[in-house]
């Protein structure tokens, strides 16, 4: 595909709809299903027995992802309605961060523990163990560097490179919206995978095939899901 046909399909009325859609149907169900998380891990499970929960919790790792997918569902609301508003910089802004949470989302799915070591963690214990850097050195080749320092220079960081971002070029706008929900999508799966082998994920399984049945159409539909990561 080349760039007229990937501005073409960027600016495609019905395909911004439908990712603008999406984005809010994402912030929806990650605000309700991390609320039913945080219930469920707060009640069920040994931690506070065993005095493993500083905070009193039944399950400190549920906890921890309820809380992953509440902070996503702001990120993934409030970045879609900047990008819509004309405000792309801040939008991009905040899906460098989206970038984080789907770091943490891989490390909770490969280990359940890491999760609520995250949450019982120190400052200085994130710094060493929960970084970006760190997770992607854990994660092998699961994540590219090179995509992380994509987002600081784009709109994590003011650098000449925002220039992109500032010039109310919707197309671009677009693409980056695209983005957004490439990483939504990809915590919602590993949060998947870590409800498959916890007890307290029904909540998370409960949902799975509809966001699988609205990421699916989304693919199917819109030609930016389908473009590789920056070189």
């Amino acid at each position: 595909m080349n760039k007229e046909d990937i501005r073409k399909a960027a600016l495609r009325a019905d395909l911004v709809e439908i990712r603008i859609g999406l984005a809010h149907f994402t912030s929806t169900v990650f605000q309700k299903v991390g609320t039913e998380l945080h219930v469920v891990g707060h009640l069920i499970g040994t931690d506070r027995r065993d005095s493993l929960s500083p905070f009193g919790h039944g399950n400190d790792a549920t906890v921890a992802v309820s809380m992953l997918l509440k902070i996503g569902s702001q990120l993934t609301s409030a970045s879609a309605d900047l990008i819509t508003d004309g405000r792309h910089y801040a939008g991009s802004a905040l899906i460098r961060q989206l970038v984080e949470v789907e770091y943490l989302a891989w490390a909770f799915e490969a280990k359940d523990e890491e999760a609520a070591r995250w949450l019982r963690s120190s400052r200085d214990e994130r710094r060493n163990f929960f970084a970006p850097a760190k997770i992607r050195a854990a994660a092998g080749d699961h994540f590219r560097s090179v995509d992380y320092g994509y987002h600081c220079e784009l709109g994590g960081h003011p650098v000449p490179g925002s220039w992109a971002l500032l010039n109310d070029d919707k197309a671009v706008a677009q693409l980056m919206l695209s983005d957004c929900l490439g990483h939504t999508g990809r915590i919602w799966d590993h949060v998947v995978g870590w409800a498959k082998s916890h007890p307290n994920g029904v909540p998370v399984l409960a949902r799975a095939d509809e966001m699988l049945e609205q990421y699916s159409r989304w693919k199917k539909l819109d030609l930016l899901a389908a473009l590789p990561p920056p070189p």
